[in-house]
């Protein structure tokens, strides 16, 4: 369990196991939440780079005869930290009915962001800016999910799709040693070349 400590209260948040998940036009899934705006979160949003910012994307990189990749964050939403303001505290899951000494159910205090909560969007964002400043990458000032590295003879683009990554670059080679290097900061699952990004087949002719 995401969890350091628990309590006994109601738990805000309730939990459930999901063996399908439901996902909408943009392939991402879309968890029920019992989640009460403004009072168990604020801002929320999720990186997905817009589809004028693909299109100019990719066609410049047919143009150039750029080479592209792919990888997949594993459990993207996991990766990030509750902050000190951020109280949640969730229902055992069911199957699990841990009591205290005298009778009362306890509650999880979550530490990390898991799906189903409205913020973990924002805070899975917020860590991967976190990880591509530290590999010398900057967002782009018109679509907050692209992020490139250039100088020295070298340019690599990324797209940002919630879990998805779609990488644009000028050689292999830097592609390549993107992958390794953003593996040292979370996991990932290399999907090769580019194919798909957002349900959206791509061919290279």
């Amino acid at each position: 369990m995401y969890s350091r400590g628990c309590i006994i209260i109601s738990g805000d948040v309730g939990s459930k196991w999901v063996f399908q998940a439901k996902k909408d036009a943009a392939d991402t899934t879309k968890p029920d939440s019992l989640q009460v705006s403004g009072v168990d979160y604020f801002d929320t949003f999720t990186p997905v780079a817009c589809l004028a910012s693909i299109w100019t994307v990719l066609a410049f990189a047919a143009s150039e005869n750029y080479e592209t990749g792919q990888i997949d964050i594993k459990g993207a939403y996991l990766n990030d930290e509750l902050t000190k303001d951020e109280v949640i505290y969730m229902k055992q899951p069911p199957g699990y009915s841990i009591s205290a000494e005298n009778g009362k159910i306890l509650v999880c205090w979550l530490q990390k962001t898991l799906y189903g909560l409205k913020q973990s969007g924002r805070c899975w964002y917020q860590k991967l800016v976190e990880f591509m400043e530290k590999l010398g990458f900057k967002r782009s000032d018109v679509d907050q999910a692209v992020f490139y590295q250039q100088g020295e003879g070298k340019l690599i683009i990324m797209l940002v799709h919630v879990e998805g990554c779609t990488i644009v670059a000028n050689a292999q080679p830097l592609i390549t040693c993107f992958k390794i290097e953003i593996a040292k900061h979370i996991e990932i699952t290399d999907s090769g070349d580019l194919h798909w990004i957002l349900s959206i087949e791509v061919l290279w002719i």
